[in-house]
């Protein structure tokens, strides 16, 4: 008697789960996690662009100011108080430092084969050397250095973004597909 009760059960059990399933799956609101999904990863991968504007306007500011002297406009108590800049091949040793850390920290997350982001710090940290390259060295000759160092680990980054957003497009757009309607 026992083991007709437990048939029984597994029947029911199994058809009743495949119900709820062919239901989940039909269902509009589905389709519209799907088409959302699809949404937010388009604008994951128009959100590098928007970072390589505030880079470049950062970039076009700092250009700007190390042309017009700045350092020389800055009143002398406030120099005092900073104290002298610090040399330039420390200044160098601390951007190869910072953005090669920033290269590996891009390239693990790639790595990783998760979700990417985009991370901010990737503007912050070249841009944070602009004033003090301005106050270093009022030539500006190693502003190229530090816009180059900054955009390429943009650039590096989106198109790891870019990658992944258009390999997961594809699969929620096969997935939608499949969807019956």
């Amino acid at each position: 008697m026992s083991g007709h009760i437990i048939e029984h059960l597994k029947t029911k059990a199994a058809s009743t789960a495949g119900h709820v399933v062919d239901g989940s799956i039909s269902s509009p609101r589905c389709r519209g996690e799907v088409v959302k999904s699809i949404e937010e990863l388009h604008a994951l991968s128009r959100r590098g662009l928007w970072g390589m504007l505030l880079f470049m306007s950062l970039s076009a500011a700092a250009l700007y100011l190390s042309q017009t002297g700045a350092f020389a406009m800055v009143p002398a108590q406030i120099k005092e108080m900073f104290g002298p800049p610090p040399p330039a091949h420390l200044l160098r040793i601390a951007l190869a430092v910072s953005w090669l850390s920033a290269f590996v920290l891009i390239l693990g997350r790639r790595g990783a084969d998760g979700r990417p982001g985009y991370n901010w710090c990737n503007i912050g940290l070249p841009a944070a050397f602009y004033p003090l390259y301005v106050f270093t060295d009022a030539a500006g000759t190693y502003f190229p250095a530090v816009f180059a160092a900054g955009l390429v680990l943009l650039l590096v980054e989106h198109a790891c973004v870019i990658s992944y957003a258009t390999r997961a497009i594809r699969e929620e757009t096969a997935r939608l597909d499949r969807l019956p309607d």
